[in-house]
């Protein structure tokens, strides 16, 4: 009966966690390389769940500045939780326009014509992530860890 009531209890308090890469059952956006893109994949040192804030966004954006969100980078998923709207994942990172080592973007284009840049600091730490036109090159803004 313990065991029942203990599961229960840890199941019961997981439903108001934020969704991670095993439990987002939103849309998945599975994207190709393009021209000018290569495929590549994100390094464990970036690897983790973000908590972070949209702090800054152009006049064009379709998020809000201020907005929160919620990101789980893995090796080749990015699961996408942002305020007021579905969780849904993207696969496939790409390296874009030429860009070296350091920036991993995934096109969420099913969603929406967006894209996310998860940029990699110098020592290797996460350092923002900037939204993107997943059809090509263009800037709405950018997430910062809070």
């Amino acid at each position: 009966m313990m065991v029942l009531l203990g599961l229960f209890m840890i199941t019961a308090c997981g439903e108001d966690t934020e969704p991670t890469a095993n439990d987002c059952s939103g849309e998945v956006c599975q994207a190709s390389a393009g021209q000018d893109e290569t495929a590549t994949s994100v390094p464990a040192a970036i690897h983790g769940t973000f908590e972070m804030e949209f702090t800054y966004a152009e006049p064009n954006s379709p998020i809000a500045q201020g907005t929160e969100a919620t990101f789980t980078i893995s090796a080749n998923t990015l699961v996408v939780s942002i305020e007021g709207r579905d969780c849904f994942s993207v696969e496939n990172p790409v390296a874009r326009f030429g860009a070296t080592s350091g920036n991993y973007t995934f096109k969420a284009a099913c969603i929406e014509d967006i894209a996310f840049n998860v940029s990699q600091n110098s020592d290797g730490s996460l350092n923002e992530i900037n939204l993107e036109l997943a059809s090509g090159p263009g800037f709405y803004g950018q997430f910062t860890q809070k």
